[in-house]
């Protein structure tokens, strides 16, 4: 028995790896290769003599179980559910599968990692390449919609249906930075130009709810740090000084393509009395969160009423509450919140459940000492407040196979990686 599961373990990692290489694929070839990938780790699973330890994992699958269990409840109590929604959270019950199967193949870590981080890359080189071939065929650098302009090489990367919603490719690049600097999988100067190559992207071209919690999750990182070492205050310093920099920076050139996607808070500050009355993207962002608060001050929203409901939801309270209050031309009623997303969904339990899973892989991590994949989920769990990363099934593959993957790391697998 021992003999075939070693005899199997070659097309089990090569079915791993291109799991994680799909995730920058269409999400029906991804979801191919998970399927693929659960079976063919269930059954080396079988395979094995060794006892499966599930104790230590016994929180994280329990609340794995729970998300899903909540959603089918909330299908199951409304008719008003959408089925699709639970269907691409069914991921969440292949938790003790991948969590075993990682733990027990951990030296297959580093060419995940790998493999996800050149993936990254070369997608990156591609979307380069096809903007540059855009900007030439159309032979201009600028593109002009619903009457503002905007730079072709931003709009066709991120804007094209057949490529990334840039939140996600956002969010994947900020991972691939970090097990960048986490791991030493490349020479010191590889290192620095990818992790240079990455910030560019983001910095331009990435979604300014990401950049906001890179920030915010910096502060929060330097100021405890400060706390337990005075010596590093002076990093604290060093970035809140440069933050102001860039800061004046974006103010100055406040008015080019370059820099209106960040200058618009200076608006907020200057003209707050008509904020509400513009539909652009920032300032409907803040009509949802107005309209979201609102809603779950409502008392018969405390406990489960459904499954993907809450967009309706915020639409119900704009119709109802709001409408005469501040004009709403919108495409969706998208909370582009996470932990409200799941209150008008299931109440405190579905708030619960998701500030439980991201304790357990804090701890898990900065125990461990991995501290910039801790400083990712603190990141991680930052961007839920402005985006829901966990209705579209980018956002929740890349959560169970990346909480999976590193709530079951060793400190002895993380180490063999950082030292080779």
């Amino acid at each position: 028995m021992r003999s075939k599961s070693i005899l199997l373990k070659i097309p089990y990692t090569i079915i791993c790896v291109l799991l994680f290489v799909t995730l920058f694929t269409k999400e029906s070839i991804n979801t191919l290769f998970f399927i693929l990938f659960s079976l063919s780790a269930g059954i080396d699973l079988i395979l094995m003599k060794n006892k499966l330890g599930i104790k230590r994992f016994r929180f994280s699958i329990i609340f794995m179980f729970s998300y899903f269990s909540v959603a089918s409840i909330g299908y199951l109590i409304n008719d008003n559910s959408d089925e699709k929604y639970l269907i691409r959270l069914i991921p969440f019950l292949t938790a003790p599968l991948l969590i075993l199967y990682f733990k027990h193949h951990n030296k297959d870590l580093s060419k995940i990692i790998f493999a996800f981080v050149i993936s990254n890359l070369l997608f990156l080189l591609f979307l380069d390449i096809w903007a540059i071939y855009d900007m030439i065929r159309n032979q201009s650098f600028y593109i002009t919609e619903n009457g503002r302009m905007y730079y072709r090489f931003m709009y066709t990367r991120y804007t094209n249906p057949d490529f990334f919603n840039h939140i996600y490719l956002s969010i994947y690049s900020l991972l691939s930075c970090i097990l960048v600097l986490q791991y030493k999988l490349f020479s010191k100067k590889l290192r620095w130009l990818i992790i240079i190559y990455i910030l560019i992207h983001l910095f331009i071209l990435g979604s300014r709810a990401c950049i906001i919690s890179i920030i915010i999750a910096v502060l929060i990182y330097l100021i405890f740090s400060s706390f337990v070492n005075k010596k590093h205050f002076k990093y604290l310093l060093i970035f809140l000084t440069s933050l102001t920099l860039l800061a004046s920076l974006t103010y100055i050139f406040k008015n080019t393509l370059l820099f209106n996607r960040y200058s618009q808070v200076f608006e907020w500050y200057n003209k707050k009395d008509i904020i509400l009355e513009k539909n652009w993207s920032i300032n409907n962002r803040l009509k949802i969160y107005i309209l979201g608060t609102s809603s779950i001050q409502n008392p018969n929203y405390i406990g489960i009423n459904g499954t993907g409901i809450a967009e309706h939801k915020i639409k119900e309270e704009y119709e109802l509450n709001y409408k005469t209050n501040f004009p709403f031309i919108t495409d969706t009623y998208h909370t582009h919140n996470q932990f409200i997303n799941n209150y008008l969904d299931w109440g405190i339990t579905g708030v619960f459940l998701l500030c439980a899973l991201l304790f357990l892989i804090l701890k898990k991590t900065f125990k461990q000492k991995q501290l910039w994949v801790s400083y990712f989920w603190l990141c991680f769990a930052i961007l839920l407040m402005m985006e829901n990363m966990l209705i579209r099934q980018r956002g929740i593959m890349l959560f169970i196979l990346f909480y999976a993957l590193f709530i079951s790391t060793n400190t002895s697998s993380t180490k063999q990686i950082e030292n080779e």
